[in-house]
């Protein structure tokens, strides 16, 4: 009977050091999980108005501190013109040469989904080997301000930084951006990164006034 009972008790001890790696196991799994998709969004939750041309300027036209990386770089969304200067040295300052094989493939993801339509014809800013497109003040601004989030805020993902990229392609040109978005919103569409940054939406919906747009400037810095 005494040996039956250690059987048991044995079992019993297998049966709870089982249960205890099962529950280490998924209590790390969901750790890692977490630890690699959380990030950074910098993005806002608008209310819309009804009104396409308000709507589209309350939510792509930044104002105030360009965070995370606003005091750290010196730039703000209130002012465009000398944001720009800073974030286009960067594309200097950090060669692209200098990523690491990931950073320049997140690079390259990023790159080659936005441009600077409206003052060169470039489809993107860079090309699927990560080489510049286009050398205007606003493409540089991009590719700088984009390989220094990936290196210094590897917590925002893709998407987040191309949004950040897209807020600062809306004060460079403020008009083309609100009546993009605003057509946009009048379609039924969500003013997402990828929606923003298509070359040819304007053609493929259809888009109202412009003349409702007010004078929003056509451009801002130089190209």
């Amino acid at each position: 009977m005494f040996g039956d009972f250690m059987k048991i008790k044995s079992n019993t001890v297998y049966v709870l050091l089982a249960v205890f790696i099962v529950i280490t196991v998924f209590n790390s799994y969901m750790l890692f999980s977490l630890g690699t998709t959380q990030h950074t969004s910098t993005r806002k939750t608008v209310k819309l108005t009804g009104d396409p041309v308000q709507d589209a300027i309350n939510t792509i036209i930044p104002t105030g501190a360009a965070e995370p990386y606003g005091s750290a770089l010196g730039v703000s969304f209130d002012d465009p013109v000398a944001g720009l200067s800073v974030l286009a040295n960067l594309h200097r300052q950090i060669p692209t040469d200098s990523l690491s094989a990931e950073e320049k493939q997140r690079y390259i993801n990023i790159g080659t989904k936005i441009s600077c339509e409206f003052c060169c014809s470039a489809p993107a800013v860079v090309d699927s080997s990560g080489r510049d497109l286009c050398g205007c003040a606003h493409a540089q601004s991009f590719m700088g301000l984009s390989k220094y989030l990936i290196q210094n805020n590897p917590e925002m993902s893709d998407e987040d930084i191309l949004w950040e990229l897209t807020r600062w392609k809306s004060l460079y040109y403020p008009r083309n951006m609100v009546e993009k978005a605003a057509a946009a919103l009048e379609n039924g569409l969500e003013l997402t990164p990828e929606v923003l940054n298509d070359r040819d939406l304007l053609s493929k919906i259809s888009s109202g006034n412009t003349a409702d747009i007010g004078s929003l400037p056509q451009m801002v810095g130089g190209c």
